[in-house]
């Protein structure tokens, strides 16, 4: 699929980056990553590279042979796109929600920043960091 290197063009990336990942289509998801991309998740406390990020949802995804979820959806809001030149921006608000296998269902609403690169024809992420905003309200400022 070709992506121009304008901000349209990665705003269709980003919502085939975030389809891919709700279809559960994860080699596809996949090659949306740099192999240098730095990821920092909402559920794993250290920073990952590509191949640990795979690692971490293969766990989710297939651990135990069933994994842990009965299914999920990441969905984006109050998506924000930018770009300069081959070097592209996406920040926002989003809500993880699914049903694990183990429990009832569980809901998480976060921000995230993806920076990305146009290389080859394409747009690839090189940053992304997640959080859950119950941080950034609880605690914000002292009483």
């Amino acid at each position: 699929m070709e992506q121009p290197a304008t901000t349209e063009g990665l705003e269709a990336a980003f919502q085939e980056w975030a389809r891919t990942l709700n279809a559960g289509e994860l080699d596809r998801h996949y090659a949306f990553y740099d192999p240098d991309a730095e990821i920092l998740d909402e559920d794993y406390p250290w920073r990952m590279n590509k191949e640990d990020f795979i690692d971490h949802i293969g766990f989710h995804a297939t651990g135990g042979g069933n994994g842990m979820w009965e299914f999920f959806q990441w969905i984006p809001r109050e998506v924000n796109v930018k770009t300069w030149g081959t070097t592209g921006h996406v920040s926002g608000f989003s809500t993880f929600r699914g049903k694990p296998r183990d429990a009832g269902f569980r809901q998480r609403f976060m921000g995230f920043t993806l920076t990305l690169r146009h290389a080859e024809g394409r747009w690839q992420v090189v940053s992304w960091h997640q959080s859950v905003l119950l941080g950034r309200i609880q605690g914000a400022s002292p009483s």
